[in-house]
């Protein structure tokens, strides 16, 4: 009897210790301390800086499985000047868990710079995309106009909408892509490149037209296949590049400068 009292109590101080740490249910969507809106709270940061006329930000992507190069990811962002802000650009998560979703806004959130989350197919899973909606952005498809260049990040998840024809959604593309005063260039971004099998091919053509027809996309900027690539399947004047993934210790610094755009890899 004694020896029963005392593996409960036991248990009970392992239980109210390890549940401040881990979530109770993998089936937890949020708690008490689950950060919230952090797109819309990031671009307010970023339109309330002061800036020059150089656009200068990190794609990065797939941070799931990332957790021991981070720290180092952070460091080396950090250090960098004149960085304005940093795409987390899919596959937040592994497995769609709250827990994961803190752990890599622990690490984010100590960016000098303002950051962006956009939806990656892992991120689908399980309550993945409530975790997303709630902690970054409701809207899966949202926009941003910024020193005159307009981000427009989508989700390409095709795969996880059974290739139903409604992912990416291109009736919103067609919107806002349609040229706009004021607006000198802009960029698409999305998780998984067009090129990939898991984006609806049956879109492909269309996709790539609404994109050229506007003819001041800079780039199509993507992440998910874990290799730093550059294509032009629609024509030479619009890259396809794809980061590779921060557990490859791997992302790209894009620049705008008096409206011409590059591109650099770096390594960490």
């Amino acid at each position: 009897m004694k020896l029963n009292l005392l593996l409960l109590s036991i248990l009970a101080v392992i239980f109210s210790s390890s549940c401040r740490k881990f979530e109770y249910s993998p089936n937890q969507k949020f708690d008490k301390t689950t950060p919230q809106n952090i797109n819309a709270n990031n671009l307010q940061r970023l339109f309330a800086t002061a800036g020059d006329d150089t656009i200068r930000f990190v794609l990065s992507g797939d941070s799931q499985n990332a957790y021991n190069d981070l720290g180092t990811f952070i460091d080396k962002v950090n250090a960098m000047p004149g960085i304005d802000f940093v795409i987390l650009n899919g596959d937040i998560s592994d497995f769609g868990l709250l827990q994961e979703f803190k752990w890599i806004e622990n690490y984010f959130s100590k960016l000098k710079a303002p950051y962006l989350g956009v939806i990656g197919n892992h991120d689908h899973s399980g309550n993945g995309v409530f975790v997303y909606q709630r902690m970054f952005s409701e809207q899966l498809d949202f926009s941003f106009i910024y020193k005159g260049v307009k981000f427009v990040c989508h989700n390409t998840n095709s795969r996880e909408y059974k290739f139903d024809g409604t992912v990416p959604n291109l009736n919103y593309l067609k919107n806002q892509f349609q040229p706009e005063a004021g607006v000198k260039g802009y960029f698409a971004i999305a998780h998984v490149p067009p090129t990939n099998a898991d984006f609806d091919n049956k879109l492909f053509a269309e996709y790539g037209k609404i994109l050229t027809d506007n003819g001041k996309v800079y780039a199509v900027l993507n992440a998910h296949i874990d290799k730093a690539t550059v294509q032009y399947p629609y024509t030479s004047n619009l890259p396809i590049i794809t980061t590779n993934s921060l557990y490859n210790r791997h992302f790209v610094v894009v620049e705008v400068v008096n409206n011409n755009f590059k591109f650099y890899n770096v390594k960490f």
